[in-house]
């Protein structure tokens, strides 16, 4: 139960993490969005049922997110028990929020004050993605 644990936690933890050992406010951001990834697609970070448990969630969720973004298409993301049942708007930004917080560049990785704004629709998602359209721009591939 205890090696359960701490690797659950870890599937939480900002990839700087391991090469730093420190956690800083932007790595928050990235669980954060792990959380997040969690709400959109019904799947747990650690999940010995899951075919997707070589990668961590991140990894795996990773280019559906994209996808997601460039097609406005939430179909191979979103947890198939909502049954559709979500105003996609809110949805789509949800699935914005969570690609941006779960960069692997800390410095990438929107402040938790955008996050909010952009969830409660105060921001648009240009700004919360600096104005990069997903697909266009290293900002969002999983590496600097």
């Amino acid at each position: 139960l205890m090696n359960y644990q701490l690797l659950l936690s870890y599937r939480y933890l900002a990839p700087e993490y391991a090469a730093s050992g420190k956690l800083t406010d932007k790595s928050d951001v990235f669980s954060y969005g792990v959380m997040l990834l969690e709400l959109l697609t019904g799947r747990r970070p650690v999940d010995k049922n899951q075919t997707y448990m070589d990668d961590s969630l991140v990894e795996w969720a990773r280019p559906l997110l994209m996808r997601a973004l460039e097609e406005n298409n939430l179909d191979s993301l979103i947890d198939p028990r909502l049954q559709n049942e979500f105003d996609p708007s809110e949805m789509t930004r949800m699935v914005a929020c969570a690609a941006a917080c779960t960069r692997h560049s800390a410095k990438r990785r929107p402040r938790m004050s955008q996050v909010v704004r952009a969830l409660e629709g105060d921001v648009s998602l240009a700004d919360l993605n600096e104005g990069v359209r997903p697909g266009h721009s290293s900002v969002y591939s999983s590496h600097e």
